[in-house]
């Protein structure tokens, strides 16, 4: 069992959020997605090993309208904040 390696990040306009998951020779049908508004589970499994994990995102999104594809081994989650990316700040660097 392996946690899958996640790539998350959020548009120009901190509108969206993009969610990048590596699941190498993992078929759609082997694939098991439940997203909320603060987090996201997945579990997924190929021949030869089974991915796990339960994520915190980083602001309140809408569920309702999240969009996944599968694509060669990289599943692709895209879905709307749902207020926009008003709670973030910029935190300088010193």
């Amino acid at each position: 069992m392996k946690t899958p390696i996640i790539a998350m990040y959020h548009d120009d306009k901190h509108e969206n959020l993009t969610i990048e998951i590596e699941l190498p020779d993992v078929m759609n049908e082997h694939i098991t997605l439940l997203m909320h508004e603060n987090s996201y589970y997945i579990k997924a499994y190929s021949e030869n090993v089974e991915y796990l994990g339960s994520f915190f995102l980083d602001g309140p999104v809408d569920p309702e309208k999240a969009l996944a594809v599968n694509n060669n081994g990289m599943l692709t989650i895209k879905v709307p904040y749902k207020e926009g990316f008003a709670c973030a700040r910029y935190i300088p660097i010193d």
